[in-house]
């Protein structure tokens, strides 16, 4: 899975320096051209990011999958299960979860060998979110299998896993949340939030490369064209009313005039229909979620009927026999992704009552 330890391409060699994590560092150099190597982080993801295409962006979707001889259905219930890229949690072998927790540590002794104030800032901002994501890929992996994930991302928890102090960056412990504060902090563009990966299918994509620091916002603006086109990030809401993630609420640092900020920015990565429909939407209403994984078997390895997951033939996308033994619920999501993909096929569609409004949530988070 990963043949080859992380490196730093550069000609000049490094002595040790040690980051002070309760500090990090905000200063850079915009004349350096000196640039982290994530060959590693890039064969993990190629190899593990199943892609699922754009969202059409509308509220009806195809029916889940009824158990055979039953009225039992499997699987996400939202009309956002078939939206985000899926990583194949799935498939990976105890030494694979153990190789994801190397390629982190590896990561967090960057700092050891390269002083950041000689980065540009892209290239930092590029190591943070590739810093983060490597955490959260190790982590997901370590508990699978799991379908739900906010309890893993609960900002009010102290004893949840974002809260948790438990790696070392330099000399001090530092925390996922640590890490998202400190890039909402020193990069103001709100762009930078599609880059925190957090394993569900309501958040920001996972892509199946790294953040380069060459191309590290044109990879961003991706992400948040896919998030703000999707059923994940808006929907209409009468004639006045978008409503939003509440994603966004978690990332309310990024917009100081909540309303007219998220407002201008989703306006800034709209396409088609969304975009030739915000100019009559004046309020927007925070309630949209979907905690459940963004894996392919939604963390069951088995339907009632009996159907068991297995290691697919190739976990970068290329399905071509249905039988393979996967939860119905599973053959389901690949069936509508290649439909997606291709444009071509029929699809039974459901539409959900009250636009899905039981998703409303009291904590916004």
């Amino acid at each position: 899975m990963i043949t080859r330890v992380l490196i730093l391409v550069c000609s000049i060699i490094y002595s040790p320096w040690c980051l002070s994590a309760a500090q990090f560092v905000t200063k850079f150099d915009p004349e350096s051209d000196i640039y982290i190597d994530y060959s590693d982080l890039d064969i993990v993801l190629n190899g593990s990011v199943l892609k699922m295409g754009a969202s059409a962006h509308q509220l009806s979707v195809s029916k889940l999958p009824q158990i055979t001889g039953t009225r039992i259905k499997v699987g996400n219930p939202l009309v956002t299960r078939l939206e985000g890229n899926r990583l194949m949690f799935h498939t990976f072998s105890d030494s694979q979860v153990k190789t994801l927790a190397k390629l982190r540590d590896k990561l967090l002794k960057v700092v050891t060998y390269v002083s950041f104030e000689d980065l540009n800032r892209n290239e930092q901002l590029a190591y943070w979110l590739n810093l983060h994501n490597i955490i959260v890929l190790a982590e997901i992996a370590s508990i699978y299998p799991i379908t739900y994930l906010k309890p893993v991302f609960d900002e009010n928890s102290k004893d949840s896993f974002i809260n948790r102090k438990k790696f070392y960056l330099g000399d001090e412990k530092i925390s996922l949340l640590d890490i998202q504060k400190h890039v909402t902090t020193y990069w103001k563009d709100p762009v930078v939030i599609y880059g925190f990966y957090m394993g569900a299918i309501g958040t920001p994509n996972v892509r199946n490369e790294a953040y380069q620091g060459r191309k590290v916002y044109r990879q961003l603006e991706d992400n948040a064209i896919d998030f703000v086109n999707s059923l994940r990030g808006t929907r209409y809401w009468n004639k006045s009313k978008l409503r939003i993630s509440t994603y966004y609420l978690r990332m309310k640092s990024m917009f100081p005039n909540f309303r007219q900020s998220v407002l201008a920015h989703i306006n800034k990565y709209a396409r088609g229909k969304l975009k030739d429909k915000l100019f009559l939407l004046h309020e927007v209403d925070a309630n949209i979620y979907d905690w459940h994984i963004a894996d392919l078997i939604n963390g069951r390895f088995s339907s009632p009927g009996g159907m068991y997951a297995r290691s697919t033939q190739d976990a970068a996308g290329n399905y071509v026999n249905p039988g393979l033994r996967l939860p119905q619920h599973a053959q389901h999501i690949l069936r509508e992704r290649a439909k997606k993909l291709s444009r071509k096929g029929s699809v039974t569609i459901e539409v959900l009552p009250a636009e899905e409004k039981s998703d409303t949530e009291d904590d916004n988070s």
